[in-house]
């Protein structure tokens, strides 16, 4: 497996753990607690799950071939 494959896959699995996070503790906690902060994470829920989406859909394009597999960016090649 290429690094940069394993860092998608890596970074996919990084940001789902934060979502269950945000989804089971943290904003109940804050709902719970009438913190100030609950918009605050309901946000950041909403960014973590589009993230995790363009992560999912550039690891799905790498394994049907249809990524960006070759191309250059900056001095890095993926």
């Amino acid at each position: 497996m290429k690094n940069i494959n394993y860092d998608l896959v890596k970074l996919l699995h990084s940001k789902l753990d934060g979502i269950w996070r945000l989804e089971n503790f943290y904003i109940k906690d804050a709902d719970i607690a009438k913190c100030h902060s609950l918009p605050a994470l309901e946000k950041i829920l909403d960014d973590e799950k589009k993230h995790a989406e363009m992560l999912r859909s550039e690891i799905e394009g790498r394994i049907k071939g249809t990524g960006k597999e070759g191309t250059r960016t900056g001095n890095l090649t993926v």
